[in-house]
């Protein structure tokens, strides 16, 4: 049987994170557009992080890129701050998000450089991450209407 230190550092290797695997050349010419495409993602909150998690799946696998299951714990929680080595091209996938108040999930993720990364670490998350209040709609507001009946006599 197996002590518990033991035991943590036989599982160490599967939990230590890899780097993704890319094509260096092919990196460095979409990086800006693989960017633009993850502002894009992240404009808008999500209703849960795993969402969130399979739409930046979905961005990198359209480039041919593959995110470690071993992120798949991470996006359990209600807030994250994760980094990928990206190969060998000395970039990073810097992903962070939080829960906010109202329940949904703010997200931020970009490709950067080490510099851009050291930045990034040092940063308040709220600086970047939305944490905007999303309008409630009132709760009649799929409540019946006259206009919904076909009653036209109002008109």
């Amino acid at each position: 049987m197996l002590k518990f230190k033991q035991y943590l550092n036989e599982n160490a290797a599967y939990y230590a994170p890899k780097p993704i695997e890319v094509d260096t050349s092919r990196l460095m010419n979409i990086a800006d557009a693989l960017n633009a495409e993850l502002d894009a993602l992240t404009t808008k909150p999500y209703q849960n992080a795993p969402i969130f998690l399979n739409q930046l799946r979905g961005c990198l696998e359209r480039s041919g890129m593959t995110l470690p299951a071993a992120a798949t714990p991470h996006f359990l929680s209600l807030s994250a701050e994760l980094v990928y080595k990206m190969g060998d091209s000395g970039l990073h996938l810097y992903i962070v998000y939080d829960t906010t108040d109202d329940g949904y999930v703010d997200g931020y993720a970009q490709i950067v450089n080490q510099v851009d990364l050291k930045y990034l670490l040092g940063m308040d998350p709220e600086d970047y991450l939305g944490h905007e209040e999303i309008p409630q709609r009132p709760s009649t507001w799929y409540a019946k209407r006259d206009d919904d009946s076909g009653n036209t006599d109002e008109y």
